[in-house]
């Protein structure tokens, strides 16, 4: 079977799932949680990807999210290295965690992005164990379950900046109180009822909407008639080197590569850039205790603490921000 493609445009709104290898759990505890849903939120905030409905369950997640700067390969790359090395290093693992590339859907009607999120949330509840118990036991799952959006569109109050989860309720009165009841009420029909799939409607592996969006993306971004059969413009992001990053990083600031990757190197800024980026490239398959060798000597531990104390600077300094994506996308080209 082919390999579905990745369109990307500004404003485009996909369905992404991504299954741990062998079907073995990506989550050990909520610390893992915890980490994963903090990536997620700096994606967010560093792509300007919205964020609208996620799902995390033991073994995969799930989450609706609309790029309106066409990044999705450089967000995902981002996440899904980012957690993979986190991973590996605390439980001592090495190679792939998610079974083969992570699956996008192009969605393209309001029909089915109200239902797609409702499909997410429902998760906990096809579980087998949850199966078993009663309609009044399995809501009270739904509504109990923290490592979902789902209380965050109900509740004003837990939402987070970074997700823009109440999107959904555009589609069922806006963000009032009656809105949201009205969502509660179609989320809990789908439990008593049951819920239709909205995977039963998909189109050539990755595309899921009306006969008139499936004919625009069609003519817009595929070449020839046959969606079974296509090329495309649109590439995947690849594997870059550790030399790579460090001669565009030298090339930015001004500085010969060796400075960068001295232990004690002067140039902080620089250096912090650097590992930023090749914290966030997927390079070599490299654990973070291999690319803190590369680093002068650097530990694991002390790449993730660099990254997650640099995250708060870009925040902090939009100037820095713009200077690190610039860099990002030098090497890209």
């Amino acid at each position: 079977m082919a390999r579905p493609l990745r369109i990307e445009y500004e404003g485009a709104i996909y369905h992404i799932t991504s299954r741990g290898i062998d079907r073995r759990e990506i989550f050990s505890d909520d610390k893992d949680r915890e980490h994963f849903v903090q990536l997620l939120k700096e994606g967010a905030d560093f792509y300007k990807a919205e964020i609208i409905a996620y799902c995390l369950m033991p073994n995969h997640f799930h989450f609706l999210l609309c790029t309106p700067k066409s990044n999705l390969s450089r967000f995902m790359q981002r996440l899904n290295t980012a957690y993979t090395r986190y991973f590996n290093f605390k439980y001592k693992r090495v190679g792939p965690l998610m079974q083969g590339r992570y699956k996008a859907i192009l969605v393209g009607s309001d029909e089915y992005f109200l239902s797609l999120s409702r499909y997410i949330y429902l998760n906990p509840v096809k579980v087998k164990s949850s199966l078993k118990k009663s309609k009044v036991e399995q809501e009270l799952i739904l509504r109990n379950y923290k490592w979902s959006s789902y209380l965050s569109v109900l509740y004003p109050e837990k939402r987070s900046k970074y997700f823009r989860c109440e999107k959904v309720l555009e589609h069922t009165g806006g963000d009032t109180e009656t809105g949201r009841k009205k969502y509660e009420e179609y989320v809990k029909e789908g439990v008593v009822n049951g819920a239709g799939n909205p995977m039963d409607k998909l189109r050539s592996q990755f595309l899921l909407g009306s006969e008139d969006f499936i004919k625009r993306i069609k003519d817009k971004y595929i070449k020839g008639k046959d969606l079974k059969s296509y090329t495309t413009n649109v590439r995947e992001v690849r594997q870059y080197t550790i030399r790579e990053i460090i001669l565009k990083v030298a090339r930015e600031y001004g500085i010969k590569p060796e400075e960068l990757i001295e232990l004690r190197s002067r140039q902080r800024e620089a250096r912090k850039v650097l590992i930023e980026l090749s914290y966030r490239l997927c390079l070599e398959h490299k654990t973070l205790r291999d690319l803190g060798r590369e680093f002068g000597g650097m530990t694991g531990a002390g790449i993730s603490r660099v990254h997650e104390r640099f995250q708060e600077e870009i925040r902090n300094n939009r100037d820095l921000g713009k200077r690190v994506e610039n860099v990002y996308k030098a090497i890209c080209e």
